[in-house]
């Protein structure tokens, strides 16, 4: 018989404090599961919002915004 598990690959991230998270190997996975702890469902949602930060490839057919927007204050002559 085979058994499928779902899995996310964890990057540990330093510096990441938004919320709790287990410590983990770097890229190392983490099976998922009802079982999982308060700190490794933090990291999984952390790994999940890494992969939702990249950039979307410019050349690619994607109904994905490209990037983020960046907007500069606006200075004293657009005042």
């Amino acid at each position: 018989m085979i058994v499928m598990q779902p899995v996310v690959e964890i990057v540990v991230r330093d510096g990441f404090g938004l919320w709790p998270i287990a410590e983990a190997e770097p890229f190392g996975v983490l099976p998922l599961s009802r079982h999982l702890s308060s700190a490794e469902v933090g990291t999984a949602m952390m790994a999940i919002a890494g992969w939702n930060d990249a950039d979307a490839d410019a050349d690619a057919d994607s109904d994905r915004p490209r990037g983020r927007t960046t907007r500069s204050a606006p200075s004293c002559t657009d005042c």
